[in-house]
C-alpha cells in the first residue's frame, strides 16, 4: 500500500519525506491529534516506508509488495515492536517499557534498524518515562521511535523535550466520508456523509453516531438538559447506568459507551458557549442548535466552562477505572447543580 491510501494528513507525509530526503530524519516523534484520526494507521505506513526494501529510504514512500512491507501490514515483521496501555490498566507499566527497552537493545533481524510504536502516550507514568529515557537519549543506530498521544501537553516534560512533535489535524470532511464507505462499500453512501458531518473529523466518533442506540440517548438527554424544568439527577445517574450497562457484559463495551456520551456533552456544551459567544455553533442539527441557545439564554459563560470542564473531568476518571456507578452519580449530581446555576 501507498501513502495514498493513509486519507487526509498529506501535510504531514510531506513534511517527513522532506526530512526523510534531507538526511536529518528524526530517531523519536511524537504524534499528537484528535482520538480516531488515523495516527496509529500512519504510523504502521511509516514504519512500513522505513523497512521497504525496494525503495531508497530518503523517498519515504512504501513499495507495498516487497516481503519487510508485507510483513508490516500482517504484523509479524520481526523489528517492527508494538506496545501500549494494556486494558485493564491505567497507565503504561513499567514492565511494558522494559520490556520494549530490551527488544530495541538487540540488533536487528532484517536490515538495518528497528521500529517502535508506542500508543497510549498520554499515559506514561513517571517510573515508566525514567525507564525510557535513555533509550529516548541514545537509542540504537537506525532505530525509530514513535510515540502516539492526543496532546503535547499530557506528556511528561522528559518525554516531550526528545522527542519531535508531528501534529495530526482532524480530517477533512470528504475524506472521512470516504474512509467510512471503504469501511462498509454495501451501505448508503448518504448515511456516510451524514456521518462524516457529524463526526468532526473523527473515525471513531462518526461510527459511534452510527449506533441509533446512541443517537437516540443523546437527543433525549441533550433535550432534557436544555429544558428549563429540574431534572432529577438520581433519576438521570439511574439511566445513564442502564445505558451504559446496556452496551454489553465486557467493561470495554461499557467504558466505551460512557465515553461517547461524556464526549458528545462536552461538545454540545462547546456549542452553548459558541452560541453565547455570539458564533454559530458547529454541531449541523437543528435541534442541537435551539437546544444550545436555550441553554445560552439561561447560563453564564462561567456555568458553561464548567459545564465542559466536569464532562471532561468525568472521562479523564473513567479512563482511569473509577468505579463506574460512583461516577455516574457524581457526574450526574453536578450536572443538576451546575444547571441550576449553584456552584
Amino acid at each position: 500500500m501507498s501513502w495514498g491510501s493513509v486519507r487526509g494528513h498529506d501535510r504531514v507525509v510531506e513534511d517527513l519525506r522532506r526530512a526523510a530526503s534531507s538526511g536529518r530524519f528524526p530517531h523519536a516523534l511524537l504524534f499528537v491529534g484528535p482520538e480516531g484520526i488515523g495516527k496509529r494507521t500512519f504510523a504502521r505506513r511509516l514504519a512500513q516506508a522505513l523497512f521497504c526494501e525496494r525503495r531508497a529510504e530518503g523517498l519515504l514512500d512504501p513499495c507495498g509488495e516487497c516481503a519487510a512491507c508485507r510483513q508490516v501490514v500482517s504484523g509479524d515483521h520481526p523489528d517492527l515492536h508494538e506496545v501500549g496501555r494494556p486494558e485493564e490498566k491505567h497507565e503504561l507499566p513499567i514492565a511494558v517499557i522494559r520490556d520494549l527497552c530490551h527488544d530495541l537493545s538487540l540488533k536487528p533481524m532484517r536490515g538495518a534498524r528497528k521500529v517502535a510504536i508506542v500508543d497510549d502516550a498520554d499515559h506514561f507514568n513517571e517510573e515508566a518515562a525514567n525507564a525510557f529515557l535513555k533509550t529516548l537519549e541514545e537509542p540504537p543506530d537506525g532505530a525509530v521511535l514513535i510515540l502516539i498521544g492526543t496532546s503535547s501537553e499530557l506528556q511528561l516534560d522528559t518525554i516531550l523535550s526528545r522527542c519531535r512533535v508531528v501534529r495530526f489535524d482532524p480530517l477533512p470532511e470528504e475524506e472521512l466520508a470516504a474512509i467510512l464507505r471503504d469501511r462498509d462499500p454495501e451501505a448508503d453512501p448518504g448515511e456516510a456523509d451524514r456521518l462524516a458531518q457529524l463526526g468532526e473529523g473523527s473515525v471513531s466518533r462518526a461510527l459511534s453516531l452510527a449506533d441509533p442506540e446512541l443517537t437516540s440517548f443523546r437527543r433525549r438527554l441533550v433535550d432534557e438538559l436544555a429544558d428549563a424544568r429540574p431534572f432529577d439527577a438520581p433519576d438521570l445517574a439511574r439511566r445513564l447506568e442502564e445505558f451504559i450497562k446496556d452496551a454489553g457484559k465486557e467493561s470495554l463495551a461499557q467504558r466505551t459507551r460512557a465515553a461517547a456520551i461524556f464526549g458528545e456533552l462536552a461538545r454540545f456544551f462547546r456549542g452553548v458557549l459558541w452560541q453565547g459567544a455570539g458564533l454559530d455553533p458547529p454541531a449541523p442539527d437543528p435541534s442541537d442548535r435551539r437546544a444550545a441557545a436555550a441553554l445560552a439564554d439561561r447560563l453564564e459563560p462561567e456555568d458553561v466552562y464548567l459545564l465542559v470542564e466536569r464532562c471532561l473531568e468525568a472521562d479523564y476518571h473513567l479512563r482511569r477505572r473509577v468505579y463506574m456507578p460512583l461516577l455516574v452519580d457524581a457526574f450526574a449530581r453536578d450536572l443538576g447543580r451546575l444547571l441550576s446555576g449553584l456552584r
